[in-house]
């Protein structure tokens, strides 16, 4: 059960270096002031989300910091819950259905037709090499070579 996606052994050998630089003695007190910055790291975003919020105003007040990305600030605030009823979206939306439809369908019959075709890929390609007659020497390309 990863943690962290730290391994089992990966911790143990983790808590053994930590045994070996701290001492047993002062580890405690290693573990202890990891804890305390920790927790100051927390309170320190916390109150960021909090100042935040009350920059932007009472509108904001259910931000998220995971809605400051891009797709999700369009998504929540621009869009809203009622954006996707709009009639210019359900417009686009319905054309973006019919292309990806027809690029769908478009794909199968490739597939298809690649599928049936029995010649190799470079067969299509290839001229066919001139039949010799018996003791003919084939020609020669002196700048093939």
């Amino acid at each position: 059960m990863p943690f962290l996606d730290i391994s089992p052994l990966e911790l143990i050998a983790l808590l053994a270096l930590a045994v070996m630089l701290f001492g047993p003695d002062k580890l405690p007190g290693a573990v202890q002031g990891v804890a305390r910055t920790l927790r100051q790291f927390r309170e320190f975003t916390r109150n960021a989300q909090d100042d935040l919020k009350k920059e932007l105003g009472p509108e904001f007040q259910d931000l998220e910091l995971t809605d400051l990305h891009p797709k999700n600030f369009v998504r929540k605030h621009v869009l809203g819950p009622e954006g996707s009823d709009d009639p210019a979206f359900r417009e686009i939306r319905d054309i973006t259905q019919t292309i990806n439809g027809e690029i769908r369908g478009a794909s199968d019959g490739a597939r298809r037709l690649a599928a049936d075709d029995a010649t190799p890929d470079d067969a299509l390609y290839r001229a066919p090499a001139p039949r010799l007659a018996a003791g003919e020497r084939p020609p020669f390309d002196a700048d093939a070579t």
